[in-house]
């Protein structure tokens, strides 16, 4: 019975979602293969889906920079392949630029919502009596204000076999200016992967 019970938390582990919180962003990360595990990839081309020119240049400026700062080596698409006025690439683009740069992955990162809430702040303290309670509202009447919500998909993967390698959604609240929000999501998305082994510094020849 207890094996039974073992056994099943197993699973239960394996196949639920992990969720890890880096500041104001979460991220839900789906199961790892096992044949990945311990096969760290060092040369990643970086590619961001977005019909904004200037978010997409943006965030894989980002992302290169915080890989490299970890001793990866990464090339934003911007940089490796010349983007068409309709911003799609096509498969044998990239996968020239992949063989161009020797990478031996490609990460790719798209939006997949954003939701607005509006809130509503005020003081709600107790007050004594009705006209406690009509001075109260009288002298702050509260203020409204709206909140951002980002959900973003990154995948990882493998160049040779063209697998994914891992999958995770991050969600964000955008509380503050737009390379905050960037920065936040990238630093969850590379921490995980280095806790799962599956980015390392690239080697001297």
């Amino acid at each position: 019975m207890k094996e039974n019970i073992l056994k099943w938390f197993g699973y239960l582990l394996f196949f639920t979602f992990l969720i890890i919180s880096c500041g104001g962003t979460e991220l839900t990360q789906k199961p790892i293969e096992d044949s990945y595990k311990g096969k760290p990839v060092s040369d990643i081309l970086v590619i961001a889906i977005s019909g904004n020119e200037h978010n997409r240049r943006l965030f894989e400026k980002r992302f290169v920079a915080h890989l490299k700062a970890v001793g990866v080596d990464a090339i934003a698409s911007e940089k490796a392949i010349s983007m068409p006025a309709n911003l799609e690439l096509k498969k044998k683009t990239i996968l020239a630029a992949v063989n161009q740069y020797k990478n031996d992955a490609v990460i790719i990162t798209h939006l997949i919502g954003k939701e607005q809430k509006d809130v509503f702040t005020r003081d709600d303290s107790v007050h004594r009596g009705f006209y406690g309670f009509y001075q109260s509202r009288y002298r702050d009447p509260g203020y409204s204000s709206t909140s951002t919500t980002v959900r973003l998909e990154t995948n990882l993967y493998d160049v040779k076999t063209e697998k994914l390698i891992w999958s995770g959604q991050s969600k964000t609240l955008s509380k503050g200016p737009k390379d905050n929000i960037i920065n936040e999501v990238i630093k969850a998305v590379i921490n995980n992967l280095r806790q799962n082994n599956l980015i390392a510094p690239k080697s001297s020849p």
